[in-house]
């Protein structure tokens, strides 16, 4: 008995169309309903049916956007559109996605019976064709279906239903933390002859079987290739902090297994714990800027995030005010105070820089810090356009004129405080995403939640309330989130007395200081500068 699923978002509809298609012809079964793409795909992977007869217009994932999913994972499927629009466009697209046929709205018995009656037609002849899919067909699809599942919530466009269809297949993720790995080849150690005359892909492959081997012995996650240069793993994990050494643990071993067995190396960028699905993404966004840092620090490692961003700067510190004025200038969308700023940044560091690689490493550095700022504001694209930052730290590294620097990297920031600018401008709506901005801004002063409420033009009991909701922070605690990664970063950069750092992140006195410090990262001040310190004089010797 051929199967088939009914998908629209008008329960009414939905149960009219079974009843005609009970009356009509009843060798056919209905196997389910659903009331949009995304409740249809999961049904789909459930039920294994036959065919589908779908709406064109729901809400969350629309007909079209069903069919290019179907066309995808279940090529097999038969479908069928129906639209209540008399849109001949609609129904274009649906062909080309390989629809069999479409109904109009409201739907004629006659037609349904022509449409049941060739569906039938073409199940019976795909039955004739093939006797069955293969084991090895089987596991093609159920790979490819959790692999765009997982793509999906690297994007963050996927969120907790998507994780039952990636359980029906095999991959269950129980545990309430996820890290990411990106894993990228050190083309050099290959060299070109044997990388020019071997499918790249190869490469890439090796690396993937290779990682998902150690991950599937040491851990719980699943290792796929996303790109021509790029295997990423997404590793499930019990907790934040004990299980993070686990993972780089595990990423020492991929690291290592490679260069014994292959005679090539990787370069691993490594995310920091994230809780919940809809999190994934920025554990996924953290590995990709930790492996930035391979310009740095050079290739043939694992870069953890949480190491990368707090990594000392290298000897030959420029004026920390100068930076401040590019930073503030950025924050504030002001195009001409940051092209001043900028090439004001550039020419102190050349002239105060005692190589031109630590020229070069500072820029990286200060690129990486936008690049992670432009990703949190969602700029990325529109600052950079098709090009990636790999390719614009390669480019600035590549000059060797002072002015050519001042320029280049003038132009870059001020690009960016444009499009912060026009971002504020559009955007300018959100009072938590605004209120967010004003903090970051003017952490240093007595902020208080009414000064920041009446910024956002909210009422302040309102305002807080909303904060909490949309952050899962309270407003205190944000802006003292802030204040301490501020202080952290100028007692890692500068050399600054711990009671002025205090007075210029906003803390009334240096009890306080101390007393929330400790509280945020376990260390007293006086404690994390001088681990910083035994860093330094360690990479010095």
């Amino acid at each position: 008995m051929p199967s088939i699923i009914i998908v629209d978002d008008e329960s009414i509809f939905r149960k009219g169309l079974r009843k005609m298609i009970g009356d009509l012809d009843p060798e056919w079964e209905i196997a389910g309903e659903a009331r949009d793409g995304y409740e249809a795909l999961q049904l789909i992977e459930e039920l294994q049916p036959d065919a589908l007869l779908t709406d064109i217009r729901m809400p969350r994932m629309d007909g079209i956007q069903l069919q290019q999913m179907i066309r995808e994972r279940f090529p097999q499927l038969l479908c069928v559109v129906i639209s209540g629009y008399d849109d001949f466009s609609y129904v274009q697209q649906s062909m080309r996605q390989g629809s069999r046929d479409y109904l109009m709205k409201p739907i004629e018995r006659e037609e349904l019976v022509k449409v049941l009656r060739l569906l039938k037609e073409k199940l019976h002849q795909q039955q004739i064709a093939s006797s069955g899919k293969t084991h090895l067909e089987e596991q093609q699809i159920r790979q490819h279906v959790s692999e765009h599942l997982v793509t999906g919530l690297l994007r963050g466009s996927v969120n907790e239903s998507d994780l039952k269809i990636l359980h029906t297949i095999g991959i269950d993720f129980k545990w309430p933390y996820f890290t990411c790995m990106v894993i990228k080849l050190d083309k050099h150690s290959i060299g070109s002859d044997r990388y020019n005359v071997t499918d790249p892909s190869l490469f890439q492959l090796y690396i993937q079987q290779l990682v998902q081997e150690i991950i599937t012995r040491r851990s719980n996650g699943i290792c796929f290739i996303l790109s021509e240069t790029e295997v990423v793993a997404l590793l499930n994990i019990t907790d934040r902090h004990k299980a993070m050494l686990n993972v780089k643990e595990i990423g020492e071993t991929i690291r290592r297994q490679i260069t014994t067995l292959s005679n090539m190396t990787v370069t691993i960028g490594i995310g920091q714990a994230a809780e919940g699905v809809r999190s994934i993404s920025h554990s996924y966004n953290e590995a990709q800027i930790a492996l930035l840092y391979r310009l740095i620090v050079g290739g043939d490692k694992v870069l953890e995030y949480g190491d990368m961003v707090q990594r000392e700067q290298l000897q030959g510190e420029v004026n920390p005010c100068s930076w401040e004025k590019l930073d503030q200038a950025i924050n504030e969308g002001n195009c001409e105070q940051a092209g001043v700023a900028a090439r004001a940044y550039v020419n102190e560091l050349c002239m105060s820089a005692r190589t031109p690689e630590t020229v070069h490493q500072q820029l990286c550095k200060l690129l990486i810090q936008y690049y992670e700022l432009a990703g949190k504001l969602g700029l990325t694209k529109q600052w950079l356009g098709m090009k990636d930052m790999k390719a614009v730290l390669f480019d600035i590294c590549s000059i060797s004129s002072q002015e050519e620097l001042m320029e280049e990297c003038g132009l870059l920031l001020v690009r960016l405080a444009a499009c912060i600018a026009e971002s504020a401008i559009v955007q300018g709506a959100d009072p938590v995403e605004k209120s967010i901005r004003y903090i970051e801004l003017h952490y240093a002063k007595a902020l208080t939640l009414k000064e920041v409420a009446d910024y956002v033009y909210l009422n302040a009991a309102y305002f807080s309330t909303l904060f909490k909701q949309r952050t899962g922070k309270s407003f205190v605690e944000r802006l003292t989130e802030i204040r301490v990664l501020e202080a952290k970063r100028r007692m890692a950069h500068t050399d600054h007395k711990i009671a002025i750092i205090a007075e210029q992140t906003g803390f009334t006195n240096i009890r306080h200081f101390n007393r929330v410090f400790k509280n945020e990262t376990g260390l007293s001040p006086k404690e994390y500068r001088d681990r910083i310190q035994e860093k330094k004089d360690k990479n010095a010797g």
